[in-house]
């Protein structure tokens, strides 16, 4: 069965979505670039003139995943919280979920809400223990142990950390501090001051 002739219009609005994705991904570029230089007010500019104006954009779950990174950024809680959840809500197939859920982890360390904090953290290293967020799912998995004052969950945690990343050290310093609270002390030296 051969399909009918092509319309003009239809014609005209292929060319017109073509047109406005080639416009967003130009959005999208710059945004990126602007995100990755610390201008999260511009970046959450051009991101948002995407979602205002074309909705069918390829990316679109990139566009609100950096949505919510920028207005974290910028210490926007709840409207990060929103687009977040979103972002979960509608693309669940998304590459960016596990870190919207990182996101989500970050944001109610932040506002302290440790319990909720570490609802995110196991969901994280339940489900994502392979995900390139792992290593700050149990940083900021185990600093929400350290303030609940629970030290050997917290240890536990941050133990976790892979050497080569970013959070190693601070979660060294971290684990240190959790021994000290604990006043036990790994590994003592066997040299004595006199």
């Amino acid at each position: 069965m051969a399909a009918g002739p092509v319309t003009e219009a239809a014609v005209q609005s292929k060319r017109q979505k073509k047109a406005l994705e080639k416009a967003a991904m130009r959005l999208y570029k710059n945004a990126l670039r602007q995100y990755e230089v610390g201008d999260y007010w511009n970046a959450t500019r051009e991101l948002i003139l995407i979602l205002d104006y074309y909705t069918d954009f390829s990316a679109i779950d990139g566009v609100l995943y950096y949505l919510g990174e920028s207005l974290y950024e910028m210490k926007m809680f709840r409207s990060s919280d929103k687009i977040f959840r979103y972002l979960m809500n509608n693309y669940p197939a998304s590459e960016y979920v596990p870190r919207a859920l990182f996101g989500l982890q970050r944001i109610y360390y932040n506002i302290q809400k440790f319990d909720k904090s570490l609802q995110f953290y196991s969901g994280l290293t339940t489900r994502y223990r392979d995900s390139d967020i792992i290593d700050g799912a149990y940083y900021y998995g185990g600093m929400a142990y350290y303030h609940q004052k629970k030290y050997d969950d917290a240890i536990r945690a941050l133990s976790k950390i892979r050497t080569r990343s970013e959070y190693f050290e601070y979660g060294l310093y971290t684990v240190g501090l959790a021994f000290l609270k604990k006043k036990v002390f790994p590994n003592p030296s066997k040299r004595c001051l006199s």
